[in-house]
């Protein structure tokens, strides 16, 4: 499915459906399932305690991973609670891993035909779930509030968007504003219930050792050997340039000072054919690409978990594998520019995050649908192999391990 088109699809469908299904509600006997179009206070009444939760959030594992506290906080003094999770099929293993969730529903993407049967088929499962409240983890998308929506659910709370027109169909409508780091942002909408924790806390998730074990074998590591990790991609793009992707020039520049200076092994992971492509031409490019291997499209989320954790660190630039680090509390060397890492950074004491801060920085975000017209994306470029090389050396001083 061609995604671009999809934002725009449900930024303007979407708001049409919405205003149909508020109007229908507020004209019929749910009427008060929905406050009027444009009321912004909270419910006279607090919202009771629920029993089943539907929480939804469809892109970005790394999203789901900043959820996690969310859901550990719902949880915490009501271990009875079931919290179902709708999502894309890629993210179920991080939540299954994380414990927190008792079902994961998918909806289907990869083509607008496998769109409809998958939402169709949702509408029953959703109708039929007995949700008493709905956590609606979508930023801008109008579709996850039609689903909340379809529950039935009397308690449904989503973030009320600036310039976005999707909180209408919300009995609870949560102010959002680029203001804090998003496992804050996600996090309020458990302040409804009285059970929101600020700051976020760390949500640790356990790796199998299995996993581990399979994921060094695959990369030909012992575990008594160095380990770094990089990731050079970032997922799907919407714009004809990825804006957050540093060089891959840089990356292999940055991967043998590590194998002259330290002797370690580089690992290189990814998802699809652009980011198999892109490790291509990185171990191309490098001039001991012997000490470095591929593990594109070839590890489990479990695995890539283990691997990740045994690593003395991961570069990466803003995507999903910088989250996932922070949960098996690895430090991260994270590389920012269209992005702000005051949003999405990993939040480990021993984290490194390069980001320059221009005054056209940040340029995707929720309020654009993470969709920039930039072409040039000078934030990353100037973002040196020396300037990084220098905060690893001074940050993670040990030969191979710095944790």
């Amino acid at each position: 499915m061609n995604l671009r088109l999809a934002r725009y699809i449900d930024r303007w469908v979407g708001l049409g459906v919405c205003f149909v299904l508020w109007a229908a509600a507020r004209v019929s006997s749910a009427g008060r399932m929905v406050p009027a179009l444009l009321a912004t206070t909270p419910p006279e009444r607090a919202p009771r305690p629920p029993r089943r939760v539907l929480a939804i959030k469809f892109y970005g594992l790394g999203n789901i991973a900043m959820i996690l506290p969310t859901l550990a906080a719902m949880k915490r003094d009501a271990p009875e609670l079931e919290i179902d999770f709708l999502t894309l099929p890629g993210n179920v293993p991080l939540l299954e891993q994380s414990g927190l969730v008792s079902r994961a529903l998918t909806v289907e993407v990869a083509g607008f035909r496998d769109f409809l049967g998958s939402a169709m088929r949702l509408f029953g499962a959703l109708r039929g779930g007995g949700y008493d409240a709905v956590l609606d983890f979508e930023q801008f998308m109008k579709l996850s509030g039609i689903f909340a929506f379809v529950t039935g659910a009397p308690v449904r709370v989503g973030f009320n968007t600036d310039g976005q027109a999707r909180g209408w169909l919300y009995s609870h409508r949560v102010a959002y504003a680029d203001t804090d780091h998003m496992a804050d942002i996600f996090m309020r909408l458990a302040l409804p219930f009285g059970r929101a924790l600020n700051p976020a806390p760390h949500v640790r998730i356990a790796v199998d050792p299995a996993d581990r074990a399979t994921a060094l074998t695959v990369a030909g590591v012992a575990e008594s050997e160095g380990l770094v990790v990089m990731h050079v991609g970032t997922g799907p793009n919407y714009g004809k340039v990825a804006l957050k992707r540093w060089g891959v020039d840089r990356f292999a520049r940055l991967a043998d000072h590590l194998v002259e200076t330290r002797g370690v092994r580089v690992v290189f992971t990814g998802v699809g054919d652009e980011e198999a492509a892109l490790i291509r031409e990185t171990l191309a490019l490098m001039r001991h690409a012997d000490r470095a291997r591929s593990l594109c499209d070839v590890l489990s989320i479990g695995e890539l978990s283990g691997l990740l954790e045994a690593s003395s660190f991961v570069v990466s630039n803003d995507t999903s594998v910088m989250h996932l680090t922070d949960l098996v509390r690895t430090p991260v060397v994270a590389i920012f520019g269209a992005t702000e890492p005051r949003l999405y950074g990993p939040r480990g004491p021993s984290d490194l995050v390069f980001y320059k801060g221009l005054f056209c920085s940040p340029c995707l975000s929720n309020y654009n649908l993470k969709m920039s017209r930039c072409v040039n994306p000078v934030c990353m470029q100037q973002i040196g192999v020396d300037e990084v090389v220098a905060g690893i050396d001074a940050r993670f001083p040990a030969a191979a391990r710095a944790v």
